[in-house]
């Protein structure tokens, strides 16, 4: 195209297409540019904050794990006293069960002959048996055993405090001060996912460590009948996981059962307390009386029991 000069003579033609050509390449150039450069910075941005998040994180784990460091030295003063008492109890059964054991020998004999006798050396021998798990049990307990499994299951697994909610649930059965609830945790996933795959996915309690999955951990009932097991060792000591264990290989599933509301009813009328069911079958009770309750289920069987859970009778 020509363009028009001053005295009305035109200029020599200019070739705008060729330069319009340059000018978009060098912008394009730079718009290219400006993007890559822009999204170096997004991903140095990325990175940095992934970082930062890594370093977060294994900064809370770090200090969690000096926590429950911590919580060992600390329990192993602050519960020493009751644990020197229970192992003391522990080795005066003992010296009682060897004074007593000729004069009762001679005493099933005599009255029962050689069948009286067998059955109660076999009885004598079962409770022998006991006496050795529960002293074994104390001098774990002594030596801060509990504190340093749970200091290993918490780097192995996912530990989390207990919720609000979960705390709240509990506390509506065992009692607001029934235990030391910033101790508790919920151990989900890490290696504890191939236990679940070996034991059906059930939950287990091990001293103040709930071990079980996501799935349980969303039935309240169920993280009440775990914490009900917490409440037994921070009362009676490690004793507690051989007291269950022995009654779910000598009964099996029977070990959780308790007979409802009318065995309970029936038990109390002969006499019967809290602290003479089973350990499983004393967290069962806990585990449905917290059903009941937030089902406005009547709840007159389970009370009498309840209360003594509350009072630590256990």
């Amino acid at each position: 195209m020509t363009l028009p000069r001053k005295g009305g003579r035109n200029v020599l033609p200019v070739q705008r297409g060729f330069f319009d050509s340059i000018g978009n390449f060098f912008k394009g150039a730079a718009k290219a540019v400006g993007s890559a450069v822009s999204g170096v910075a997004r991903g140095i941005g990325k990175f940095a904050h992934t970082v930062g998040s890594a370093v977060a994180g294994a900064a809370r784990w770090v200090y969690a794990r000096l926590g429950d460091a911590g919580e060992w030295l600390l329990n192993l003063f602050r519960d020493l006293p009751g644990r020197l008492l229970r192992f003391g109890k522990a080795i005066a059964d003992g010296l009682i069960g060897l004074v007593t054991f000729i004069p009762e020998a001679i005493g099933a004999l005599i009255h029962g002959g050689i069948v009286g006798f067998a059955s109660w050396l076999w009885a004598k021998a079962k409770s022998g048996a006991a006496w050795v798990g529960t002293l074994i049990s104390r001098v774990f307990d002594l030596v801060g055993g509990p504190e340093l499994v749970e200091f290993v299951l918490h780097v192995v697994s996912n530990a989390t405090p207990l919720s609000g909610t979960e705390r709240a649930a509990a506390q509506s059965v065992l009692g607001a001060n029934a235990l030391r609830w910033d101790e508790v945790r919920i151990d989900e996933g890490g290696v504890l996912g191939l236990v679940f795959k070996l034991n059906q996915g059930r939950a287990f309690t091990t001293f103040h460590s709930i071990n079980m999955t996501a799935a349980d951990r969303a039935d309240l009932s169920i993280v009440v009948h775990e914490l009900t097991h917490v409440d037994q060792y921070e009362h009676a000591g490690s004793v507690y996981i051989g007291q269950a264990l022995g009654d779910q290989i000598a009964e099996g599933a029977h070990a959780y059962d308790y007979g409802g509301p009318s065995g309970l009813s029936a038990d109390r009328a002969a006499g019967k307390h809290y602290a003479d069911y089973g350990r499983e079958r004393q967290a069962q009770i806990a585990q449905d009386h917290y059903r009941d309750i937030t089902a406005g289920t009547p709840t007159t069987d389970y009370d009498p029991y309840i209360a003594e859970l509350r009072k630590g009778e256990l």
